[in-house]
């Protein structure tokens, strides 16, 4: 039997519930190919004694890892690690992964020292928006924002008023986030390998800046978010695109493409997909950071939504699993707080966080410092965790409300998956609906709807669209249905 009590740890310190330690921990080692393909796991009771815990805590364990596909329940048999994840091969005694990741990425970075237009612009207020996926504001902990940010107002320090030197952002939010990751999404890194932005296509523009070279390739779904498509553009980057499924971006094609092509990077919506809101599977994340490391290119990793799944705990993000500095993860509190506060954050290697803040400064010399610092106290105080667990039982209540009315009120004229986390539905409608007139008439009506155009890369009539719940109540989402349903039957 593997030696568990070594490979798995547990703090009970951390906020993070035990279950989903010991979950993280296997699924940790799975990657890593410790724990192999058709294993069969110890018996409940066997792994609560190694572990010195309640045999319900590795019940719960064992549906978690099940729910995300890491493992299969065979009755009267066991659990086995499921059989389709990639064999890894592990040797403790050779250094086949880069030690360093931390200082020094695993592809090729310069390290010696160009207008976007984006989409989804409203040209009109609306009372009703089925938006891209928008907080409500009406919830965001302003009076906790408010408080901090006017207690650092008030403070006698007139330094926090200069110029700051760190164009990292400042310290303290780092060092809260450095302990909020960890807990949150297994992602252990230090302060240093985080980079402050205002929102995430800041941090998106600086890398692809500072990444490509004219004509590099970058491998993106051939649904993806527009905004990030064009700023590979714009910095001469050829757009390769591979098909997305009910498990994300299809892998295999990655590995045919980088068979034939050098692949600059790879650009990875892990969770909630944009805009189709499907989440890479296991066995396809394992893969691509397997393919990372032999063909040396770059994972962007986008993970805009985490903090929002509803039927179990998310799959570790790509990061949380790297080894070998392949990853550069990219998240935002635009959609936790509101897009209004433009804090967002890139974490990569030592190397890699060093240019970008060099490129940085030249754009924006610094970030909001005084609001850098408000943030960095709600989380330290819980109170960014507290609101978030209000928030998701509010959004899985709308989510489950729209599903229930487009099911109901629509019928067979509208297609559609109920997400598993996110603050969208990606909505298809029959071929029968004209969606240009469509759009034209419920605008008319008072309601918003993002045009499919904008979620259109190569020009393919998708005949979908995401519909935004989560900004709106539960009344006003039946408004918006019944205006849905005026104009289509």
């Amino acid at each position: 039997m593997l030696p568990f009590t070594t490979m798995i740890t547990i703090d009970k310190q951390l906020k993070t519930p035990i279950f989903i330690q010991i979950t993280n921990g296997i699924i940790k080692q799975i990657l890593k190919g410790r724990i192999k393909p058709g294993l069969r796991m110890p018996g409940s009771r066997v792994m609560a004694e190694q572990l010195g815990v309640h045999r319900n805590t590795i019940i719960s364990s064992y549906q978690e890892l099940e729910s995300q596909g890491w493992i299969t329940a065979i009755p009267a048999k066991g659990n086995f690690v499921n059989k389709t994840l990639p064999l890894r091969k592990h040797d403790d005694t050779k250094n086949n992964v880069k030690k360093n990741w931390l200082e020094s990425s695993g592809f090729e970075f310069d390290n010696n020292n160009q207008t976007i237009q984006l989409g989804l612009l409203k040209t009109k207020s609306y009372s009703l928006q089925f938006d891209d996926g928008c907080p409500d504001v009406r919830i965001a902990p302003i009076s906790d924002l408010a408080k901090h940010y006017k207690s650092i107002l008030n403070s006698v320090s007139k330094h926090k008023y200069d110029y700051s030197w760190d164009v990292t952002g400042h310290i303290s939010l780092r060092k809260q986030l450095v302990t909020y990751l960890a807990e949150t999404r297994g992602i252990n890194v230090d302060a240093d390998n985080i980079l402050i932005t205002r929102g995430s296509l800041m941090g998106f523009y600086l890398l692809f800046k500072n990444l490509l070279q004219p004509n590099d390739n970058v491998i993106v779904g051939n649904t993806s978010y527009q905004p990030v498509n064009q700023i590979i553009q714009d910095f001469m980057g050829n757009l390769v695109t591979v098909p997305v499924d009910n498990d994300g971006m299809d892998v295999d094609q990655i590995e045919q493409i980088c068979r034939k092509k050098k692949i600059r990077a790879v650009y990875v919506i892990s969770h909630h997909h944009h805009p189709t809101t499907v989440s890479l599977s296991c066995a396809r994340r394992m893969k691509l950071l397997l393919l990372a490391q032999k063909y040396k290119f770059a994972i962007v990793e986008d993970d805009y939504d985490f903090d929002f799944h509803y039927k179990s705990s998310p799959i570790l993000p790509l990061m949380s699993s790297d080894d070998n500095g392949s990853v550069v993860y990219t998240g935002s509190f635009s959609k936790s707080l509101a897009p209004a506060f433009r804090i967002g954050y890139l974490v990569a290697s030592k190397n890699v966080i060093n240019k970008l803040s060099y490129s940085r400064r030249y754009i924006d010399r610094q970030g909001d410092i005084l609001m850098e610092q408000a943030l960095a106290i709600m989380i330290e105080e819980g109170e960014l965790r507290r609101h978030l667990r209000k928030a998701l039982l509010i959004y899985k209540s709308r989510r489950d409300h729209f599903c229930d009315l487009l099911k109901s009120e629509l019928k067979d004229m509208v297609n559609f998956k109920i997400p598993e986390g996110g603050l969208t539905v990606w909505t298809k409608f029959d071929q029968s609906i004209n969606l240009n007139i469509m759009i034209e008439q419920v605008r008319k009506k008072g309601l918003f709807m993002v045009h499919p155009s904008e979620y259109n890369p190569n020009g393919k009539n998708l005949h979908a669209s995401r519909l935004g719940f989560a900004s709106m109540n539960e009344g006003e989402i039946t408004k918006s249905v019944e205006i849905l349903k005026s104009v289509i039957i």
